[in-house]
């Protein structure tokens, strides 16, 4: 493997890259983190700058980072064949924190009115979870319906199993459709739900969408 040299604009997720990297199975060591320094390369890539890119217009790009890495990981078991998992994402450690709406009551109000499920909470303030992203992989590899605000949170539906369903609780009317557009990629039910949606609607929607 050749020597790679990635520009990071932001310092704040120079650890992320690395990770990322091993994810893919490459190996991190060959790739150096540069700053605002001169580098003499014999190709240079440039990414597409902008925020809120389409994922159809980056679509084998991406399925082939979901395939690469369906391969390395490998299947994903649930523990109990006998119950639907239900992944509620919570930023609760997060600039746009939702751990008001998805808080306890909410998780056990979703769970006694989905009693063949198991509502798991995955917590942006687990930071043994967020600085393993094969576990966040796998995590998503497991779910059966994923709950989230739209966010970088819901970018691991990318690894969701085909048939799936998302919720994506919708915070602001500029929120774009990248994740409508991702679900829709990888074979997801995709629902959007307002912000302020009480729980008896989630369980509408999560029963809706496992009736087909």
């Amino acid at each position: 493997m050749p020597k790679f040299a990635i520009r990071i604009g932001c310092n704040e997720v120079k650890e992320f890259h690395p990770r990322f990297f091993d994810l893919l199975g490459l190996n991190s060591s060959n790739i150096e983190l540069i700053g605002s320094e001169t580098v003499f390369a014999k190709e240079v890539i440039v990414p597409t700058e902008g925020f809120g890119h389409s994922p159809l217009s980056n679509y084998w790009n991406l399925m082939s980072v979901r395939s690469h890495i369906e391969t390395r990981l490998g299947p994903t078991i649930h523990l109990d064949t006998n119950k639907t998992t239900v992944l509620v994402i919570v930023r609760d450690a997060s600039r746009r924190g939702d751990g008001h709406v998805y808080n306890q009551q909410f998780m056990k109000e979703l769970s006694a009115g989905l009693p063949n499920h198991d509502v798991i909470p995955f917590r942006s303030s687990d930071t043994a979870l967020m600085t393993c992203l094969d576990c966040q992989v796998r995590a998503f590899m497991a779910a059966d319906v994923i709950i989230g605000s739209h966010g970088a949170g819901l970018s691991n539906i990318l690894f969701a199993r085909s048939g799936g369903t998302v919720l994506e609780r919708i915070v602001s009317t500029g929120d774009s459709g990248i994740y409508a557009e991702l679900s829709y990629m990888v074979g997801l039910k995709y629902f959007p739900i307002d912000g302020m949606a009480s729980v008896e609607a989630y369980l509408d929607i999560i029963q809706f969408a496992e009736s087909f």
